[in-house]
C-alpha cells in the first residue's frame, strides 16, 4: 500500500488519507476531483464493429454473407471485435413480453438471449476463420483472443439486465444494442467505433418514409443533439454518451450492403457519416 496513504494517530491504529475518505461519492465536486488524463486502454489497437440486426443480419444470406466474407479479409489487417444484434428476433420476444406484462428490467434481460441465436449463427458461418464468442465474464481476455488471431464475436446490448434504467416514455429500454457496444468499445479502449446498417449514414430523416431526407455526411454531438432529429439510425443515448466518452472520440455509420466500405473504414476513410464527440 502507498505509504502515502497511510496515516497513524499513536493510538495503534492505521488509518486511510486520501480525498475520498468522508465524502459523499455523488457530490459533484468531488465527481470533478477525479478526472483523470492517463486512463489506460486495455486494447487500443482494436477496432469495434457492431453488425445491425434488423439491417444486415435480418436480410439472411444476400447481406450476411458477404459481410462475413468482409469481416473476415478485416481480420488480415486489423485487431477486430464484432457485436452482433438482434433485429426481428430482438422485436418479436419484445412483443410476446409486453404482451405479458414484462417490465422494462425483464425486457432488457431477454434482450441478450435473442441476440445470442445471431451471435451463434454468425460463428458458425466464421468458426474455421477462428471466430470466437466472447462473453462478458472473458473480457480481460480480449487481449488473448486477438494476440491469437482470433475474431472475437459479442452480443450488443447493454448489461443492465434488471437494474436497466427506466425509460422516459413507454416500457421498451432506452439504452439499446447500439450503446451497449460503444460502452464495449469504450471500455476496451477501443481506437475506432464502426456501425454497420443498410443505409449510407445518418439523414435529417428517415429516408425509407421520406424521400427528402438530406444525408449528413459529419456532425458534432452537440449539434445533433440540438437538432432533435425526428429520426437516427443509431441509439439516441449513443449521442449523449459520445459527449462524454474519453477513448471513443467518435463513430462512422456505413452502408454494410456495400461491404467493401468496411476495409476503407477500417484504414480511416471517410465512408459513411461521421459522428465526432463535441462538447
Amino acid at each position: 500500500m502507498s505509504q502515502d496513504l497511510v496515516v497513524g494517530h499513536g493510538d495503534g491504529r492505521v488509518h486511510l488519507d486520501n480525498r475520498l475518505m468522508g465524502e459523499s461519492l455523488i457530490k459533484i465536486g468531488l465527481q470533478e476531483s477525479t478526472q483523470i488524463d492517463n486512463e489506460v486502454a486495455l486494447v487500443p489497437h482494436c477496432k469495434v464493429i457492431g453488425v445491425g440486426g434488423r439491417s444486415i443480419m435480418d436480410r439472411g444470406r444476400a447481406a450476411v454473407l458477404p459481410m462475413v466474407d468482409a469481416l473476415v479479409e478485416a481480420r488480415k489487417n486489423h485487431d477486430i471485435l464484432v457485436g452482433i444484434s438482434g433485429g426481428a428476433r430482438l422485436r418479436h420476444v419484445y412483443h410476446v413480453a409486453l404482451d405479458l406484462g414484462i417490465p422494462t428490467g425483464g425486457l432488457a434481460q431477454l434482450a441478450g438471449a435473442s441476440e445470442e441465436q445471431n451471435l451463434a449463427m454468425i460463428q458458425h458461418l466464421m468458426g474455421r476463420y477462428n471466430a470466437v464468442h466472447l462473453k462478458r465474464d472473458h473480457f480481460t481476455e480480449l487481449p488473448l483472443h486477438l494476440k491469437n488471431g482470433m475474431i472475437p464475436l459479442v452480443i450488443c446490448v447493454p448489461p443492465y439486465h434488471y437494474w436497466e434504467p427506466l425509460p422516459s416514455s413507454g416500457r421498451l429500454p432506452e439504452n439499446g444494442s447500439d450503446l451497449g457496444l460503444m460502452m464495449t468499445a469504450e471500455a476496451v479502449g477501443a481506437s475506432t467505433m464502426i456501425f454497420i446498417k443498410d443505409v449510407d449514414g445518418l439523414y435529417s430523416d428517415d429516408p425509407a418514409t421520406n424521400p427528402d431526407a438530406t444525408f449528413i455526411p459529419r456532425i458534432g454531438t452537440k449539434t445533433l443533439m440540438e437538432r432533435n432529429l425526428p429520426s437516427l439510425v443509431v441509439d439516441r443515448t449513443v449521442i449523449e454518451t459520445l459527449q462524454n466518452t474519453r477513448f471513443v472520440k467518435q463513430i462512422q455509420i456505413i452502408n454494410g450492403l456495400h461491404p467493401e466500405r468496411l476495409a476503407q473504414a477500417l484504414n480511416g476513410e471517410h465512408v459513411g457519416t461521421i459522428i465526432e464527440q463535441e462538447r
